[in-house]
């Protein structure tokens, strides 16, 4: 290639770009992220897109309250798009400046990072069967029902059966 010749140039800078392309398109392709709760409970992979691509229970997740088990797989979830976002982001890195347009349009769709997560959760934020009978409020004593309230009225009777036909007395009642 002669030193001033702008046409190689652009071809090896072209070449270059397509190289580039190439790889970001595979990195989209196979960008996954996999997040598992502390305790190995849930974990979930969440695929390019943020859709959740797999989720699974441990033995632990069974110890849980319904409740807190669907919040704690929504948080893990939310964790592991914000890591396949960053994967998404970085495979533009080398493609968009920092300050361009295309990387201010990417940065509204993708995820706005948790604020800093600090060491990490907090005894009081992670479900543990053991504190589940500490933390819940003392059951009161069992009770029977109150009996039914009284009847208002005169007292129900049974409906007289409906005389046969022909019986053979003649007692009217």
């Amino acid at each position: 290639m002669p030193p001033g010749d702008p046409l190689a140039a652009f071809t090896v800078e072209l070449e270059e770009i397509r190289a580039k392309a190439a790889a970001t398109q595979e990195t989209l392709r196979s960008a996954t992220a996999s997040v598992q709760s502390p305790d190995g409970a849930v974990s979930v992979t969440v695929g390019p897109s943020g859709v959740l691509q797999d989720l699974r229970f441990g033995p632990r997740a069974y110890e849980r309250p319904p409740q807190a088990l669907s919040g704690l797989v929504l948080q893990l979830i939310g964790k592991a798009q914000q890591k396949v976002s960053a994967q998404v982001a970085g495979a533009f890195e080398g493609m968009v400046g920092e300050s361009s347009a295309a990387r201010e349009l990417l940065d509204e769709f993708l995820p706005a990072p948790e604020p800093d997560a600090g060491p990490g959760p907090d005894k009081s934020d992670v479900f543990m069967p053991e504190q589940e009978a500490d933390d819940r409020p003392a059951r009161p004593p069992h009770r029977p029902p109150p009996p039914p309230p009284p009847q208002q009225g005169p007292p129900r009777r049974r409906p007289r059966p409906a005389p046969d036909e022909d019986d053979g007395e003649s007692n009217p009642w």
